[in-house]
Order: C-alpha cells, then structure tokens, then sequence
C-alpha cells in the first residue's frame, strides 16, 4: 500500500477516456478516479457535463481534460472534423476502419492518439509503424465488448509501441465507476505483452499527461506551436511523469 500511495505522488496516473452519461454518473467516476489514485481524467462528455466536470474536479482534487473521439471513413472526413474540435479539447483521439485514414491520422499533428481495438481496425504493420508520430491507443472497454479479436489487437499495437519506441496509452473508456480500473491494473496490459514495467506504467502516466498538460498549455496560449513553454515571471514549469 506503501509503495502505491509513494508512487501515486511521483507518477501522474491518467485515464485518459472516460464516458459518462448524466450528472450522477461523472460525479461517481470522478470520486473513483480520486479514490483509485489517479491524478488526472480526460473526459468525453457534452458542453453541460463538462462545466459541471471542472466543479467536480476541483472538489475532488482531480484534474481535469476534455476529449472528443473522431469517428471517420475517408482522409476528408479526418481533416474536416479535426479542424472543428483540434482547439477546443485537451485531447483528440481517432478511430477508423481505413487504412489510409489511419495512415493519415499517425503522422497528422493535430492528433493526439489514434485507437487500435475498435472493430475492424486496421492492423498495424511495418509502414504504418515507420510514419506513426501520435500515441497509440488500446481502450480496455474494446476488449470487452469485442472479445478476443479485441485483445489480439491490443497485445499486437502495445508490443509494436513498445519494440518501436512510440509512445503508448491504455485507457478504459469507462462510462460508470464499475467499468474502471486502478492505474496498475491498466498499466498490466501492457505487461501481459511482455513489455517493461516502466513502459507499461509511462502509458497510464507520463504519456497521457504530458500530451494533456501540453495541449492545455496550447489551448491557454502558454505553449508555442513548435513546444516551447511561455513562462510568466517567476513561473516555473513542472516537469511531467
């Protein structure tokens, strides 16, 4: 319990998708988010919910994200929508069944993870690795509802990131407090695809967070659009992870 607590503090545990559905819901799985050790959320909620989420999250002690999921099935449909919402959320994430939607999704900037388990994603293999510049994301929520073939994909993206050194988020996608995990139980995900356990918990910590706090830091204009941090006086940034 020790060392939970110890290395709660040192690493900033996220999940970074959340889906709750009315009021009574967020304010559990926010509670639970606090209660299980994480310092952050990143949730995918209406414009109501969401103001409703900053109150919550302050009286819990727990940060806060907003993120939408771009669902889309040509390159078109990628850059029109993700001109609508890249500025207005902390994190952006896409699904799609294309090949080359998803090819266009690793490498576009505006992207902050792009998920592997949804059904009938496309496999990753030895080019799409080559051009993957964004997160790539396995949402535990997929293996349930999809099973096996699910699971499959999450063992092949984690094993992928992990030997290719790109950077990794497992997330639950919960929509009540049932469906959510502690940070280690996530981080063993990726420890069942034989990856170092430094890697497996940088993929509930530090990736995830560092994306968050970077795009917040964009969106309230104290980050430049090449990464640079614009420090107030007497301001200093604290290191992520």
């Amino acid at each position: 319990m020790r060392r939970e607590v110890a290395e709660s503090v040192a690493r900033r545990f996220v999940d970074a998708w959340l889906r709750p559905g009315d009021r009574a819901t967020l304010e559990r799985v926010l509670r639970a988010c606090h209660e299980l050790g994480y310092w952050g959320a990143a949730l995918e909620v209406d414009e109501k919910l969401w103001r409703e989420a900053q109150e919550l999250g302050r009286d819990f002690g727990l940060e806060v994200f907003r993120r939408t999921t771009v669902e889309a099935s040509s390159k078109s449909e990628l850059y029109r929508r993700l001109g609508a919402v890249r500025w207005s959320h902390d994190l952006v994430g896409v699904a799609t069944t294309e090949r080359d939607v998803l090819l266009a999704a690793v490498r576009d900037m505006r992207v902050d993870t792009v998920i592997m388990t949804h059904r009938a994603a496309p496999p990753v293999d030895r080019h799409i690795l080559q051009v993957t510049a964004n997160c790539l994301e396995v949402a535990l929520f997929h293996v349930f509802e999809y099973g096996f073939e699910a699971f499959r994909a999450a063992l092949r993206a984690i094993k992928a990131a992990h030997k290719k050194k790109i950077r990794l988020i497992i997330s639950t996608g919960a929509k009540d407090e049932y469906e959510l995990r502690t940070p280690r139980q996530l981080a063993s995900l990726a420890c069942a695809a034989s990856t170092d356990i430094g890697f497996a918990l940088d993929a509930v910590s530090k990736f995830p967070s560092d994306s968050l706090l970077e795009n917040r830091g964009r969106i309230e204009g104290r980050v430049s659009v090449d990464g640079v941090w614009r420090l107030a006086e007497g301001e200093e940034k604290v290191s992520s992870g």
